[in-house]
């Protein structure tokens, strides 16, 4: 039998892979002190050959019709189109400004978190790129493996225990993935999505079929933080140290939203075919985390806790756009992820700043008077809220605009215009929990002195003796590119808007 290998389409993996490699291998010659600023060259050095191989890759898709089918390499286990290749870019840019977010890891571990790091994007590369359930499995469990450890690389109790608590309820998930796949394997006799696709074609509406199907989406569900499956997230993302957070709260969730898209377009291959006892379960999911992240979030009083619940929120966001897997849906979906990105990491590096200053930047109350003591930074700090509000003209305003906008256009009757009811409903009271950070900025300090928070930072993440202006420097780095992100996709959505074009996927 032949063997179909398709390099160019593996290439940006390749590239992460061996930059994970590299990095362990400099930690083994070099001394840690030594061997630090390499280490982040290599990994910074990988990302961007990767992401330099998957322009290449996009830059002449248009030109190339075969990726119309799409591509196919390693006997179907692997699908190149437009799709996987924007999901790529997300990716690759959420790992680019965490690794700018990490200048402040301690000597002794920052060798195996940047492996840690670069295998988990990876993972989401090769996720987003599956053409079988198998292949699927395998880089969930690549990215969720990285992610346990990455959480729990925090030196203190709370770190520790978030990561157990997202690794036992992250093997239910995967548990739930394997039985679907055994399921939908029994129903056509195949675990690829073409596979899945032809059979669903043929009209199968076995029980046997909705059961596997229905086990396989509450399994990426867990990833992608959908309601009831977001139980883990408010612990995760406080437990685990600033920039896996930021990195975690991006990344992980593009990839599963296109592994969803993936699935989705093999369970109902046609616009409308899918049996409405399959989806009506993920429009159902989609509302309840618009209500819960939205009501959760109005008491929180520490950040990562309420941007936690504000990405259960966003996930629901995310399915207005296609209740008919439409291709301009799942376009506006992505143009949101890229929205999403922007914005979210934005608003974890302002946190990752004033961690790096011994402030606590993770409470609520750490931000009283910032106005008056950085207006910079709690300028930049508005900026981003008010995109997650989904206040023009940022990026977050339009992002919202076209997912209305596609799900209004998708002609799936009731269930679009409950989706869209409910995004405007859950979008009005959000804004206070956004706003509120924005007040507590220009607030007044009740007693003298109170602006002055107390040092709070973790060992594994303040910065070390001498490096501080590094540190800085690549927090600065991340919130002048969020913030040119923020602005310029709110003003000049047309600058993104042709990559979305034609990205849903043919099986």
């Amino acid at each position: 039998m032949p063997v179909d290998i398709d390099l160019k389409l593996a290439a940006p993996m390749v590239s992460l892979a061996a930059g994970a490699l590299a990095v362990l291998l400099l930690d083994l010659i070099l001394p840690a002190r030594r061997a630090r600023p390499w280490a982040f060259l290599a990994t910074l050095g990988s990302i961007g050959l990767a992401g330099w191989y998957g322009v290449g890759l996009y830059g002449g898709a248009a030109a190339r019709s075969d990726l119309i089918g799409p591509v196919s390499a390693f006997l179907g286990a692997m699908w190149g189109d437009r799709m996987g290749l924007a999901l790529n870019l997300v990716v690759l840019a959420a790992a680019l400004l965490a690794a700018c977010l990490s200048f402040g890891r301690r000597e002794e571990d920052v060798s195996g978190y940047l492996a840690l790091l670069l295998w988990a994007t990876m993972g989401m590369m090769v996720l987003g790129a599956a053409g079988d359930l198998m292949v699927f499995f395998v880089a969930l469990e690549l990215l969720s493996l990285s992610l346990y450890v990455l959480v729990g690389f925090a030196s203190d109790r709370r770190a520790r225990e978030a990561a157990f608590k997202y690794f036992i309820l992250g093997s239910a998930a995967s548990a739930l993935f394997l039985l679907g796949a055994a399921f939908l394997f029994g129903a056509v006799g195949s675990l690829a999505f073409a596979g899945i696709a032809a059979g669903a074609r043929t009209g199968l509406t076995s029980p046997l079929f909705l059961a596997g199907g229905a086990l396989v989406i509450a399994g990426i569900a867990f990833k992608l933080a959908l309601a009831p499956f977001h139980v883990w997230t408010p612990d995760v993302y406080q437990g685990a140290s600033t920039a896996v957070t930021a990195f975690m709260s991006v990344g992980t969730k593009a990839a599963a939203f296109a592994g969803l898209v993936r699935l989705l377009g093999s369970l109902a291959p046609e616009s409308g075919a899918a049996p409405a006892s399959l989806l009506a379960p993920l429009w159902v999911m989609a509302l309840l985390s618009m209500v819960v992240g939205s009501l959760a979030a109005l008491g929180q009083k520490n950040l990562k806790r309420m941007l936690a619940y504000s990405g259960v929120a966003h996930a629901g966001y995310l399915l207005v756009a296609f209740p008919n897997l439409t291709s301009q849906g799942v376009g506006a979906a992505f143009f949101y992820l890229g929205a999403y990105t922007a914005t979210n990491l934005g608003a974890f590096a302002v946190i990752a700043w004033l961690e790096a200053e011994g402030r606590a930047g993770d409470e609520l109350e750490g931000y009283t008077g910032l106005f008056y003591q950085k207006p910079w930074l709690s300028g930049l700090m508005t900026l981003y809220m008010v995109s997650l509000a989904g206040v023009a003209p940022t990026a977050g305003f339009m992002g919202k605009l076209l997912v209305i906008q596609a799900g209004m256009q998708a002609g799936a009757g009731g269930w679009a215009w409950a989706l869209i009811t409910g995004m405007v409903a859950t979008t009005v009271v959000s804004a206070f929990v956004y706003l509120k950070v924005v007040r507590q900025m220009v607030a007044q300090p009740a007693v003298a002195g109170q602006a002055e928070v107390a040092q709070v930072a973790a060992a594994s993440d303040s910065p070390g003796p001498g490096a501080s202006r590094w540190v800085l420097a690549g927090i600065a780095a991340v919130l002048v590119l969020t913030a040119w992100g923020t602005l310029q996709l709110g003003l000049w959505p047309q600058s993104l808007l042709p990559v979305t074009v034609g990205l849903l996927p043919a099986p």
